[in-house]
């Protein structure tokens, strides 16, 4: 009876050794990221606008209005949590958040008795939360310094896009150019990841993001912009992420 007490017992043992190095072994793969930077380049435009040629006392022209003209200040920061498979594949999950400060920006002008006047308009902040999932492929593993590739797959929510608008005549109106919501988005990157010391590394990530395009505004108030209502003012864009992660391995 006692050798098979301690036969039971060094078999729970073995089974828990085994079942704790598993853990142990499944936890060294896990990895979490902070990351931070800004946005290098926002292409695309809210509204095409058109220009009056004939510039007669009473006609109004509205000019292009660019993404990167009416925003400043487009910072963003988040964080990610991956699994590596093997030294060259990981997985990964990230959530991040950007913000684009609004700025004022001329958008047209009208032409009176009195020559030109200006039509400016002072956009709102404007942000956007995401969630991606994908993977990411490293070259020259085990090196200090690793280039890798990734993509992701995910959606974005997109707060409105909203504006004060210069009225020719005077005072100001708010128009909505296009409504919040959620959009799919497309994610490509590339970079460096370099580490300095055991468990930690810097991860430096030139990123490319596509985002499905908002859903159209019907604010009647569009036409001070020169666009149709309902007419969608913000399609499908590309955006530019730049980020600096710190990368802490368990």
């Amino acid at each position: 009876m006692k050798h098979k007490s301690i036969s039971i017992l060094v078999g729970l043992a073995i089974a828990c050794g085994t079942v704790s190095a598993q853990a142990d072994s499944l936890g060294d793969n896990f990895s979490v990221e902070l990351f931070a930077g800004g946005n290098a380049g926002v292409p695309g435009s809210f509204s095409d606008g058109h220009k009056t040629l004939d510039a007669q006392p009473g006609s109004v022209a509205y000019d292009r209005v660019d993404f990167k003209s009416v925003y400043d200040n487009r910072y963003m920061g988040g964080i990610e949590l991956g699994y590596a498979f093997n030294d060259q594949l990981t997985s990964f999950a990230r959530a991040g958040y950007s913000q684009f400060d609004g700025r004022n920006h001329e958008v047209g002008q009208s032409f009176g008795d009195s020559g030109r006047v200006p039509i400016n308009a002072q956009f709102d902040d404007n942000s956007m939360r995401a969630l991606d999932v994908g993977a990411r492929y490293t070259f020259a593993p085990g090196a200090a310094l690793r280039p890798f590739v990734g993509v992701g797959l995910g959606a974005s929510d997109l707060s409105a896009t909203r504006a004060m608008i210069d009225n020719p005549a005077g005072g100001a109106t708010r128009v909505e150019l296009a409504k919040g919501g959620t959009v799919f988005e497309q994610r490509v990157e590339t970079g460096l990841q370099y580490s300095p010391v055991a468990n930690f590394d810097l991860r430096l990530t030139a990123a490319a993001s596509h985002l499905g395009g908002q859903k159209a505004s019907d604010d009647p108030n569009l036409a001070l912009l020169g666009v149709a209502p309902t007419h969608s003012t913000v399609g499908a864009r590309w955006d530019y992420p730049a980020e600096l992660g710190a990368v802490y391995h368990f």
